[in-house]
């Protein structure tokens, strides 16, 4: 694997992280801070109801020998629901962190695909504006769109549930994209649970994309440059755990599975 095709070794990728205004401020931050200090709090009490326990159960043994047990074991029935609920909150939190990164990276996929196509604010040569004249496209804005879109789907698969979700629109994919990243992979074998992913991220309602020219773009073409710069942004809808997700949940689903909505903005000078 090489660093193009991984975004943990990608360094171009991080750099354009680290400038991200989304990244670091998104719009459920509150949200995640409030869950991630509750979970610190229960975590905290459980510390100190486990330090406490060996006490009560001899002061409770010095009182009834033949009952010991009964207090320890209603303190469990007590705090057990109540620490596991904080335990799916804490798990579903990481989840929504490893999401949050999986929404820039595809942000940042479909910035690159659209570089490629988006045409400069003006004509940066004569052969280019003769082209534009006689009708030659070496670029297209059109087209800019249609491949940031198939690339930030294809980046987000990874991210996407394994189990069966009705698709409501727009739910074909690129099977022959699929096939071959299963083969470049060595996972041909999980092919169903990875169809049904692409067919999730493919949906219409599940992933949007938008592509525009960053502010620099008319600099950049009197410059010369033959890179465009452009501003990526990606809204995607990720399904949330079925106990304890709805605290996270922006909506709920036609089906009744509860959604929290990422957003990510990644501009490439």
């Amino acid at each position: 694997m090489t660093a193009a095709d991984s975004p943990f070794l990608n360094t171009e990728f991080w750099a354009v992280l680290a400038r991200s205004r989304t990244f670091w401020m998104p719009d459920n931050a509150a949200a995640l801070a409030g869950t991630a200090a509750l979970a610190a709090m229960a975590l905290g009490g459980a510390a100190v109801l486990l330090r406490s326990l060996p006490v009560r159960r001899q002061a409770t043994a010095d009182l009834a020998g033949d009952e010991a047990g009964s207090v320890t074991v209603l303190d469990l029935v007590l705090v057990t629901p109540i620490f596991v609920l904080f335990m799916l909150w804490v798990f579903q939190f990481a989840i929504l962190a490893k999401n949050h990164l999986f929404t820039h990276y595809a942000a940042y996929q479909a910035a690159r695909s659209a570089r490629v196509y988006v045409c400069p604010a003006f004509p940066i040569s004569v052969g280019e504006f003769l082209d534009r004249q006689f009708n030659i496209q070496a670029c297209d804005d059109y087209a800019a769109q249609a491949k940031a879109e198939t690339a930030a789907r294809l980046a987000l698969i990874p991210a996407a549930p394994y189990r069966d979700v009705r698709c409501y629109s727009g739910c074909r994919y690129p099977e022959a994209a699929i096939r071959a990243m299963a083969e470049a992979t060595g996972l041909t074998n999980r092919m169903r649970p990875l169809s049904r992913q692409a067919r999730y991220m493919f949906d219409r309602a599940n992933v949007k994309v938008a592509v525009r020219r960053a502010q620099m773009a008319r600099f950049a073409a009197l410059r010369r440059t033959p890179h465009v710069p452009v501003i990526a942004t990606v809204e995607t809808r990720f399904l949330l755990l079925e106990l304890g997700g709805w605290l996270f949940a922006d909506g709920r689903r036609k089906d009744g599975n509860y959604y929290t909505i990422s957003r990510a903005e990644v501009q490439l000078l």
